[in-house]
């Protein structure tokens, strides 16, 4: 309850994807943790998370340490983002996907191993585009009576499909269909987690909502002023898909800002021109790239944790969620419910 107005407070933790540059967002994140001294999880009502953010919010919601999330990333990079090698087999890199999964399943299986939604304490929202239906869907905990599904899905399967960008990694099919990144639909999923919030968890109420929204350095895609205008597929390339995230992150920044004023507060960084470079390409795993990315989330981070705007979300301890199935139901247990 809000110590003034005795109103609900639900706080939203919002991560952005970005593919690698999710270093930056995973560095902030274990900084956070460090001086906090508990997971960052436990001071959320709800965890929302897309593409890498949403591997992120997948771990954080397990409860795994940040600084083992920021490791994975440091150490299995490579792994995730290998080269295929496509000109060698005739294939040309136009017919298929920049990389594999099978390097980002696998680091994945290692980390979640058979764990599904059902198994998480934590509220989680991770956006993705299921291509069979051609509409956008959000894998839940089930935290409302009509959450009926996603429990029994792994993490592994909701991690690949909300990871799955278009042209970078294939598309995944699970049980439920065939899916694509979650960026094509919201790459900033924090407006998802507020109307969340005020549609499942807290309807009718006059409830305050605060969303703490990091992104991943983005690298705002934009037209030179010589390019030739009229390009096909081979012309567009990634760029389409890094057009399709920058226009999100800034139209969602906007929104959010006149929602919620002061209850909104974004960590990012603007890229520097001498560093632009080392982190346009979401899959650029270099020495450039992790330097870059861990320096500014550092710094990031010791910037946000003495501003007031995060005070709020440092002192808030959510009440325990309620989970309606799964083997975490305990709908039963409370009162009211």
């Amino acid at each position: 309850m809000d110590e003034q107005l005795d109103t609900p407070v639900y706080h939203v933790l919002a991560l952005s994807g970005g593919g690698y540059r999710a270093l930056y967002t995973a560095t902030i994140l274990k900084e956070f943790e460090e001086v906090l001294g508990r997971p960052i999880a436990s001071h959320f009502d709800l965890i929302c998370g897309t593409s890498a953010g949403g591997l992120l919010a997948l771990g954080l919601a397990s409860e795994i340490p940040a600084s083992e999330l920021k490791a994975l990333f440091e150490q299995q990079g490579k792994e995730i983002f290998a080269s295929r090698d496509l000109k060698r087999k005739g294939l040309g890199v136009w017919k298929k996907a920049k990389h594999s999964n099978a390097g980002l399943r696998s680091v994945l299986e290692r980390r979640f191993g058979t764990t599904t939604v059902g198994e998480l304490k934590h509220r989680i929202l991770i956006p993705s585009v299921n291509y069979t239906t051609g509409k956008g869907q959000f894998f839940k905990t089930p935290h409302h009576p009509t959450f009926e599904r996603d429990h029994l899905m792994t993490l592994v399967d909701v991690a690949l499909a909300t990871s799955a960008a278009p042209v970078y990694f294939p598309s995944v099919r699970n049980e439920r269909g065939v899916f694509v990144d979650g960026g094509l639909v919201g790459n900033a999923p924090g407006l998802f987690g507020l109307h969340e919030i005020r549609t499942f968890l807290a309807p009718n109420q006059n409830a305050r909502v605060r969303v703490l929204a990091i992104g991943t350095m983005t690298v705002g895609a934009t037209v030179s002023g010589g390019r030739d205008l009229d390009q096909g597929v081979v012309g567009w390339g990634t760029t389409l898909f890094d057009l399709v995230i920058s226009a999100q992150e800034s139209s969602v920044d906007y929104m959010l800002t006149q929602s919620l004023r002061d209850d909104y507060f974004k960590i990012d960084d603007q890229v520097t021109p001498q560093q632009s470079g080392d982190v346009k390409g979401l899959d650029d795993v270099s020495v450039a790239s992790t330097n870059t990315l861990r320096d500014r989330g550092t710094a990031a981070a010791q910037k946000a944790l003495g501003d007031r705007r995060f005070r709020p979300f440092r002192d808030h301890h959510p009440a325990r969620p309620v989970f309606y199935h799964g083997p975490n139901k305990n709908s039963e247990d409370l009162p009211n419910v």
